[in-house]
């Protein structure tokens, strides 16, 4: 169908019919893809212990307060997404307010976040399912030869999963993570029930935390939810999409919230201090031999291997939609906008990211790095990429207020976009000063590596053909536009 642009879209005229399968995922798949991303029990498995090395008896408090900067961007993203749906997630919502230079900047720095993150997350995956084959006494596949064939094995799943069917790659993921999730909340119980109080005075009165040290745990805790926002790359694909996606994002955001604050209450409660479990490399092996069901332990390298898979699966889901809508137009090479003829998914820009997803973490792994510390400097890489298009969302969102005149959401969506950008501001700040040891410390010149890559190729486009490069942003089903 022929769609007129929106408001920063200059006229241009576009044709769908992209040969996605349009309106085939429903509200529980389209959740499940912000879930996966989200990936909660990865989180749980070793944030709470972060967050109390420096928030001591406050940990807790400082998930609900990072929660409410989260929920700020949040608000942000569904101004656009309950008026705008899209294979382009960010990008194409942004182009409702910044134009096409900084709409492009804000999809391709969430690019670069979501192949870091699947990047990072893959060497997760084949840590703890080395992990699982150690606790039933094979341990040769924790070597880095063992570790890089089965972050290779898991890639090709990855790439059968979501080239093969949408749904079915939301779903398995939805279902790794769901089973993950619930393993750890019936951990969490188990340890409430062992502990006998579930009132920790300690926690409750904040002992021993301080400003600063709540601050920096919120630091912490926001990144413990990039990704929520993943949902709106299906919206060329979900079934009712000005509802389901909005739904989505918040469900993912509140639920994340609710998890991280509950676990890491408990497990702060069942190592008896906050000093104790900060200093714990594997809080959750601990945690099931005080819940007395130490058989779970394999059970549980289960869980967070289907986590770190799912996070693959969903991240990569996002990476070729993005590249699809830019390929629609005419901003990266048609290869890409091309859609699988069968399976309806967009099959080149998945098969690309496979190099880009798997050479970070295999060469790393490879090398002798431990998966983890892997896990930790690939992803970190994605972070900023996060933090660049959530911070871009932000100015969008107000800006987009204005040109529907809506005096009500404008005093919203600038109070709502100041809180947001305020957490990302202070959050990028604090991984970049004091600046930290290496490799920490060039990973923002990575990042800004990546970035530059494609604002070169944008500028290429521009200088060659203006008028294509002007259409950034703007492949997108503009269903009531102007609607509140």
């Amino acid at each position: 169908m022929a769609l007129q642009a929106p408001a920063g879209g200059e006229g241009i005229q576009l044709t769908h019919g992209s040969g996605l399968a349009a309106k085939s995922v429903n509200s529980f798949e389209v959740t499940a893809q912000s879930v996966a991303n989200v990936a909660p029990s990865a989180v749980i498995a070793f944030g709470p212990a972060a967050m109390a090395a420096t928030a001591a008896y406050g940990a807790w408090f400082a998930w609900i307060i990072a929660s409410a900067g989260v929920f700020a961007i949040a608000y942000c993203i569904n101004l656009f997404a309950k008026r705008r749906a899209s294979v382009g997630s960010l990008y194409a919502l942004a182009r409702l307010s910044l134009g096409p230079s900084w709409t492009f900047i804000t999809g391709w720095a969430l690019v670069v976040g979501v192949i870091a993150i699947a990047s990072g997350s893959l060497a997760g995956v084949g840590y703890f399912i080395g992990q699982f084959f150690s606790s039933i006494g094979v341990s040769s596949l924790e070597q880095p030869g063992w570790q890089a064939l089965l972050d290779m094995i898991m890639i090709g799943v990855a790439l059968f999963l979501t080239i093969t069917s949408v749904r079915r790659a939301a779903v398995v993921a939805a279902t790794l993570e769901v089973i993950s999730i619930t393993l750890i909340v019936i951990i969490s119980l188990l340890v409430l029930v062992k502990h006998g109080n579930i009132f920790d005075s300690r926690q409750l009165s904040l002992k021993g935390a301080t400003s600063s040290g709540v601050i920096s745990a919120i630091v912490i805790a926001v990144l413990g939810f990039v990704g929520f926002e993943s949902a709106a790359a299906l919206g060329e694909e979900a079934q009712d999409p000005i509802k389901a996606v909005p739904r989505a994002i918040w469900r993912a955001a509140i639920l994340a919230a609710v998890l991280y604050t509950f676990a890491t209450y408990v497990q702060v409660l069942g190592f008896g201090s906050a000093s104790k479990l900060a200093t714990d490399a594997s809080p959750m092996d601990y945690l099931v031999g005080y819940a007395g069901v130490s058989w779970m332990r394999g059970f549980m390298d289960i869980g967070f291997t289907s986590s770190f898979f799912a996070v693959v699966v969903a991240c990569m889901n996002v990476a070729g939609r993005i590249w699809f809508g830019m390929a629609r137009e005419g901003i990266m090479p048609k290869r890409f906008g091309t859609a699988h003829a069968s399976h309806r998914t967009p099959s080149f820009a998945l098969m690309v990211t496979i190099p880009l997803v798997a050479i970070p973490a295999v060469a790393l792994v490879a090398n002798g790095n431990a998966p983890l510390s892997v896990t930790t400097w690939v992803d970190e890489v994605g972070v900023y990429g996060y933090m660049l298009s959530y911070a871009l969302i932000c100015v969008a969102a107000p800006l987009f207020m204005h040109k529907l005149k809506d005096a009500k959401q404008i005093v919203i969506a600038w109070s709502a976009a100041i809180v947001g950008l305020i957490v990302m501001a202070y959050t990028f700040w604090k991984q970049i000063y004091p600046a930290p040891a290496y490799p920490l410390d060039i990973l923002p010149y990575i990042f800004i590596g990546g970035l530059m890559v494609g604002v070169i190729g944008y500028a290429y486009v521009y200088l060659r053909d203006p008028e294509t490069a002007r259409r950034a942003g703007t492949y997108a089903d503009d269903l009531n536009t102007a609607a509140a």
